[in-house]
């Protein structure tokens, strides 16, 4: 898959102003000359951010719009082709809200969230973030990861650069429908196990009788009945007996007078006792009154205030009539309480007299009621029923015993019913596991032939299977290409070689025919060997049809090189077929490679 990208344009985005663009094709090698803090490598972060929403800086989308523009919104677009087929990618964030659109052949094709279109967009690069900074992107400070990553790690980046990693995948799907195989067998075999248990332990015994049931005798509760009746016929004609006799002991103990004759009462005495209680508390009442009077009277002699004599002789005579009131007032309050007691003693005698007679009275009604209720017919003494009883106990013994004995039967033919009924199911039980138990034989073989399939694929496609195999083919032809150019970088001082133990990848350093661990190289030494790897690597994708992309920025990388090592560099970069680098250097200008300046005036970035 060929990945060309080809025209950037973007707006107040980092150090930059409005409307800026960059044609990232023509020119094999361009370099960008600006100075410090211009804005250099951010067309790098630029690009990342408009393909991957992120940048290796990790710099946060709040911070990409420039601050010294009093601006709100940062947006940015990239044309560029996948195998000759034109795709465009818009981006625009105004606070935090983002916007993308993803255009193929001018048609719209963004899903509705930015997530998904982004993820849509990395498929058709084919190359996820990290494989696509590190191809496009080189530092002094920001390396390749296949330098500084782990022998594991290292070998799990050529796995998927080279899409090796389809393998692996192909390997993962194979171990999870064998481990799925296995633990159907495993199912398999414990229902195995338990249909064999079943059949072992199963044992069916032999089937019951019934007994017949005999028939009850109905005639014994017909004459239960009727004796049961005439028991409550007798208890009945008990209870009158005594209810009767009741009512005789009641009578006989009855006394009245027939001669009492009802009392009277003169009613004029009723009204008298009524009215002087009446006058009796008003008198009480002026006799409360006047003593207040008496209390309020001031009977002083001399002044209060001033201590002289006073006349109160009008008090005193005011006291003395009220006195004499008094007087008369009890004496008459004392008359009125006489007469009252007289005639309520008159009153009481009546009530006593008249309560007497209607006692009298009701005696003689209940009396005349009970004579009338009481049955003379009826004998004083109970007849005796002890006979009936016992026969009525012998028909209740007799009905109960046939009554156990049948339910005993029936009982018994139930239990011999639900006996031969688990017989049945057991034979059926066994019957049916016996044909399971061949379905899960036979189901067996066919999963023991499917986990020996599988164990060959496993290892067919394990890191030591197909993967190991092709990889070791991939390392030799990339540990050539990488030597061919570390031999130009370096006068042939230099070799690199590749050495694949199981799941390491292990790097050696040739230095003058001795082997160096790549930390004692110097970084002059380094950033070639690094060089080196970068172009191979995007050499041999190339050739094998794998994703490969026209742009490469180189850092600083000049930096650390001689004048000849640098003039080796470009003319290295110049026959690369495919390829358009792009330098930043501060401090070198090589006087035939075409410039790009970068001016930045007022904290504002533009390209000229």
């Amino acid at each position: 898959m060929r990945v060309e990208l080809q025209t950037l344009t973007f707006t107040n985005m980092f150090s930059y102003g409005e409307q800026n663009s960059i044609d990232l094709t023509g020119e094999k090698i361009r370099q960008l000359v600006a100075g410090v803090g211009s804005g250099k490598t951010s067309i790098c972060l630029i690009l990342q951010e408009l393909l991957y929403s992120k940048n290796v800086k990790g710099i946060k989308k709040s911070n990409i719009l420039n601050r010294y523009l009093d601006k709100k919104s940062w947006s940015g677009s990239l044309d560029f082709t996948v195998d000759s087929i034109p795709y465009k990618v818009e981006v625009s964030r105004t606070g935090a809200s983002s916007k993308v659109f993803l255009y193929k052949d001018g048609v719209d094709i963004s899903e509705h969230k930015v997530p998904d279109t982004y993820k849509k967009l990395s498929d058709i690069i084919g190359m996820n973030f990290e494989t696509f900074s590190q191809l496009t992107y080189q530092s002094s400070t920001d390396l390749l990861d296949f330098i500084k990553a782990t022998d594991t790690n290292r070998k799990k980046f050529l796995i998927s650069l080279f899409k090796l990693n389809r393998y692996v995948e192909i390997g993962e799907h194979i171990k999870k429908l064998s481990s799925e195989v296995e633990k159907k067998h495993a199912t398999v075999s414990g229902e195995l196990s338990g249909v064999n248990r079943f059949l072992e332990e199963t044992v069916i015994k032999e089937p019951l009788n019934v007994k017949v049931v005999p028939q009850l005798d109905d005639s014994l509760k017909a004459q239960l009945g009727v004796k049961e009746q005439e028991l409550r016929e007798f208890k009945d004609t008990c209870s009158k007996i005594d209810k009767n006799l009741l009512f005789i002991k009641e009578r006989d103990s009855i006394q009245f007078d027939v001669s009492l004759q009802k009392p009277e009462i003169d009613k004029s005495i009723v009204g008298e006792a009524r009215e002087k209680s009446k006058l009796l508390t008003v008198v009480s009442s002026d006799i409360k009154k006047a003593q207040s009077r008496i209390k309020d009277l001031d009977m002083s002699d001399r002044c209060y205030a001033c201590n002289q004599p006073i006349d109160n002789s009008q008090s005193i005579e005011i006291k003395q009539k009220l006195e004499e009131q008094i007087n008369l007032l009890q004496q008459q309050e004392q008359s009125l309480k006489q007469e009252i007691q007289l005639l309520n003693s008159q009153i009481k005698e009546y009530n006593v007299q008249l309560k007497q007679y209607k006692d009298n009275k009701e005696n003689i009604d209940r009396f005349e009621q009970l004579s009338q209720v009481i049955d003379l017919t009826l004998p004083t003494t109970h007849p005796d029923y002890s006979l009936l009883e016992n026969e009525i106990k012998l028909l209740k013994t007799k009905i109960s015993a046939e009554q156990q004995e049948y339910d005993k039967i029936v009982s018994f033919n139930t239990n011999v019913k639900l006996h031969n009924s688990k017989i049945e199911t057991l034979i059926e039980q066994k019957r049916q596991f016996l044909v399971r138990q061949q379905l899960l034989n036979d189901e067996i073989i066919s999963l023991n032939s499917k986990i020996n399939s599988f164990s060959v694929l496993k290892k067919a496609f394990s890191p030591s299977g197909i993967v190991a195999f092709k990889l070791e083919a991939l390392t030799k032809e990339l540990e050539n290409t990488i030597n061919y150019y570390l031999s130009e970088l370096s006068d042939g001082k230099f070799q690199l070689e590749f050495r694949l133990e199981g799941e390491k990848l292990n790097i050696v350093i040739i230095n003058d025919n001795i082997e160096s661990p790549v930390e004692t190289v110097s970084g002059g030494e380094f950033s070639k060997i690094q060089t080196s790897i970068l172009l191979s690597i995007r050499n041999l994708l190339t050739k094998l049809g794998g994703n490969s992309i026209n742009i490469l920025f180189l850092d600083e990388i000049f930096a650390v090189l001689g004048n000849s090592e640098k003039e080796k560099l470009i003319e290295i970069l110049m026959e690369e077929e495919g390829l358009n680098t792009f330098l930043v250097s501060h401090e070198y200008e090589h006087p035939l490679v075409p410039k790009v300046r970068i001016v930045k005036q007022d904290n504002i970035s533009y390209i000229e």
